[in-house]
């Protein structure tokens, strides 16, 4: 992708969400920042509670009480939409940008069918009459690969098996052709037959729509097969970010070398898990300076203050970027 097909159709700046408690005010994203272009696949990793699905849900604007978003910027259209009416958010949401939720049984509505479920989308965003969304919906779930489409539509998600209300999912997120899909754990508790279905779906989709894809999961493998750049975060900051070769052969900060080396091997002699040691701080009290210094083997002086970000802007418009004192001040 060369600078001039580089069009960014997403761009986060410095957001932060919080959730205030009794304990103290949760800062589950504190200064996030990146962009996605059109047509490619931003892959987000980290360790569960690193603020992942919350940064979803934040572009999203479904961030619950006692949540809300603080600060920072979401451009989409030449707009803040943090800033939008929230009816005009929703002509945005499930239009423009539509996400697949992490679990499929309880983000559908359990006392409606799934293809009235499809259907209100697309009259709704679509203006179509009961018939027309009818036959659209058949046709939605004929290109997610439903069998027996027009009878699936009659039933409900307790009668469809895991990878189906996926799949359910995913056809009503492309119902209305968004120009961004976030996809939260898209495969999870899904076998390896049915993710590999879903992965080669949500390509094929992204291919016939060249809408961009968020990606968000644990899973290394699924980065290295689907995405395009990789953003790596870490209680809420993003720790690490490059194309997906820089950052998985060549990992800069020790968090992301870190969860590289706890991938299972099957060219390793050795049955021991490798891990990262310690916990994922709690983010009402998080640690002085670096947030990983106190599970960081390399943690020196300088990681008692907040690490600088150490950046170099790639020819294609993707960044190479770590915050990490080992590069503090210098290049990458």
């Amino acid at each position: 992708m060369s600078d001039l097909e580089f069009e960014s159709v997403l761009s986060v700046k410095n957001l932060r969400t919080s959730f205030v408690t009794k304990g103290g005010t949760v800062r589950a994203v504190d200064g996030v920042s990146f962009d996605i272009a059109r047509g490619e696949t931003l892959g987000i990793v980290g360790e569960s509670g690193c603020g992942k699905s919350v940064t979803a849900l934040s572009i999203m604007r479904l961030v619950d009480e006692p949540g809300r978003v603080v600060g920072g910027e979401i451009i989409y259209g030449g707009s803040d939409i943090l800033g939008l009416p929230l009816g005009e958010m929703r002509r945005i949401r499930g239009k423009k940008i539509a996400m697949v939720f992490q679990e499929p049984m309880t983000s559908l509505n359990p006392v409606l069918t799934v293809g009235t479920q499809i259907s209100e989308a697309l009259r709704l965003h679509e203006g179509l009459g009961r018939r027309e969304a009818a036959v659209r919906t058949t046709e939605m779930l004929e290109m997610v690969n439903i069998p027996a489409p027009e009878k699936r539509a009659r039933e409900y998600p307790h009668q469809l098996s895991g990878g189906m209300r996926q799949r359910i999912m995913i056809a009503m997120a492309l119902c209305c052709s968004p120009d961004i899909l976030i996809c939260d754990e898209p495969t999870t508790a899904l076998d390896v037959t049915i993710q590999a279905q879903i992965i080669s779906l949500i390509e094929e989709l992204k291919s016939s729509t060249g809408a961009a894809v968020m990606m968000i999961t644990h899973d290394l493998g699924l980065i290295s097969e689907m995405a395009d750049r990789v953003i790596v975060m870490y209680a809420g900051r993003v720790v690490e970010e490059g194309t997906k070769m820089d950052v998985l052969t060549n990992p800069l900060h020790p968090y992301t070398e870190g969860l590289l080396n706890a991938v299972p091997r099957i060219d390793s002699d050795s049955a021991a898990l490798c891990v990262i040691p310690g916990v994922v701080p709690n983010l009402a009290h998080l640690p002085r300076g670096c947030y990983f210094r106190p599970r960081c083997n390399r943690a020196f002086d300088a990681c008692q203050t907040p690490p600088p970000r150490t950046e170099t802007p790639g020819p294609d418009g993707a960044r190479r970027a770590v915050s990490c004192w080992m590069y503090g001040g210098g290049t990458i």
